[in-house]
């Protein structure tokens, strides 16, 4: 990412675009997000990054490949990059 300068605020409650979320994953940060007033969580351990709603995972493990968690991953048959360029989700948490 290089326009890191743009991301220094950490937007808890709020929506964020596509590049500001890849760029906290590229970070390496864990995201918790809501959508539809359901809690979502993207986790990042040794296996790889994936996405949480509660105790249930919903995707595969991603390893080193962020774009790809983003553009495979559905909730209720719409991709989490779709959703973050419509300003669906909103950032809860960033860890």
């Amino acid at each position: 990412m290089s326009d890191e300068k743009n991301f220094k605020d950490l937007p808890a409650g709020k929506s964020i675009s596509y590049q500001h979320l890849l760029f906290y994953l590229e970070q390496g940060r864990e995201i918790e997000f809501v959508y539809k007033e359901k809690e979502y969580f993207i986790s990042h351990s040794l296996e790889g990054r994936t996405v949480w709603n509660g105790q249930k995972r919903i995707s595969e493990h991603f390893r080193d490949n962020d774009v790809s968690l983003l553009e495979s991953t559905k909730i209720e048959g719409r991709t989490l990059a779709d959703l973050l360029k419509q300003n669906e989700i909103k950032i809860t948490a960033i860890f």
